[in-house]
């Protein structure tokens, strides 16, 4: 099995000349990485809540449900709006930015070290760019009439928030490494 996975992602003994690892395999890969770093992003904002903000653990997830259920989701504990927030953040930005993210890596075969940081890093900026300066406001006073993300987020934190992401994504190569495994 080993030997199959080194044939997907290349032979890296000394002086041999690595494969270049298939979009399918670094798309997975990526796909993984993302949610695991959106889950990292996620307990660092509920720390962040909790910490510096008095807010509770959960109420930046409900922030996130807020896109459905309005002000309403940030009212007291929401649990429809805390579970809405979990479903959408995992499998809207994160997954997307994380394809992103994989697609890039492959096409520039950023696989390590500096250049991988750098360009998790990058995405996780772009994230905050279009996703709550250029979409949200948009989605959100279309919804509910104001920017519940921009009132009850602080710009640093969720700046702060999706560099978190983005380095997260460094992870991609034990993530590579498993799902390699796991397509052999």
């Amino acid at each position: 099995m080993k030997q199959a996975a080194a044939t997907l992602v290349g032979d890296n003994s000394p002086g041999a000349q690595p494969a270049k690892s298939s979009l399918r395999l670094d798309l997975a890969a990526a796909a993984v990485t993302g949610q695991i770093s959106g889950l990292i992003m996620a307990v660092v904002v509920m720390a962040v809540f909790t910490i510096f903000l008095g807010k509770g653990p959960l109420y930046p997830v409900q922030v996130i449900g807020s896109f459905i259920f309005g002000d309403r989701g940030i009212q007291g504990f929401h649990l429809p709006a805390f579970l809405a927030g979990l479903v959408l953040h995992q499998l809207g930005p994160a997954l997307f930015w994380s394809i992103v993210f994989g697609a890039a890596a492959h096409a520039f075969d950023v696989r390590r070290g500096a250049r991988l940081v750098a360009l998790g890093a990058a995405i996780g900026l772009l994230s905050q760019v279009v996703d709550v300066n250029l979409v949200l406001p948009l989605a959100m006073n279309a919804l509910h009439g104001h920017d519940i993300w921009a009132e009850q987020v602080p710009a640093f934190w969720s700046w702060a928030a999706h560099l978190t992401f983005g380095l997260g994504l460094a992870i991609f190569p034990w993530a590579h490494d498993r799902v390699a495994q796991r397509f052999a």
